[in-house]
């Protein structure tokens, strides 16, 4: 009987070691967990992250006009990013969607026309996530 009431306790303290990890910090806000390849929204992207950085310098999409609160939340994944005129490559609807530049530099590429680099690719995941985000295309110049 004294066995069986140590196996009992034995088995109670390991089943507690099963429970779910405590979750971290931010999780689910903008600067929780990043997206792994699998939950990132390639649908919405014109590109791989082995080809994201085969453009002229950046990817691009659009923001609604004058939603501040957005643009706060893409800069605080991305603070790179700058606002730019035109419809660009993304087809912003002009004037009630602003054209945003990412930036695909020596810093977040792996080469010249290469891979982006892990934290780059997911900020542009991040980025992709959120709704206001049709699509993130590459930039190229006439």
């Amino acid at each position: 009987m004294r066995q069986f009431s140590i196996s009992c306790l034995l088995a109670a303290c390991l089943s507690s070691c099963t429970s779910a990890p405590p979750s971290t910090p931010g999780e689910g806000s903008v600067e929780g967990p990043l997206p792994s390849a699998a939950s990132c929204p390639g649908e919405k992207l014109a590109f791989t992250r082995e080809t994201g950085c085969v453009n002229d310098g950046s990817v691009e999409f659009c923001l609604p006009a004058g939603d501040e609160a957005l643009v706060a939340r893409v800069r605080d994944i991305a603070p790179t990013v700058e606002a730019s005129s035109g419809r660009g490559r993304a087809s912003c609807d002009v004037p009630a969607e602003t054209l945003y530049l990412f930036p695909t530099g020596d810093a977040e590429c792996t080469a010249r026309h290469g891979a982006l680099e892990e934290a780059a690719w997911d900020k542009v995941c991040r980025i992709a996530a959120l709704p206001e985000v049709r699509a993130i295309v590459p930039t190229w110049y006439e």
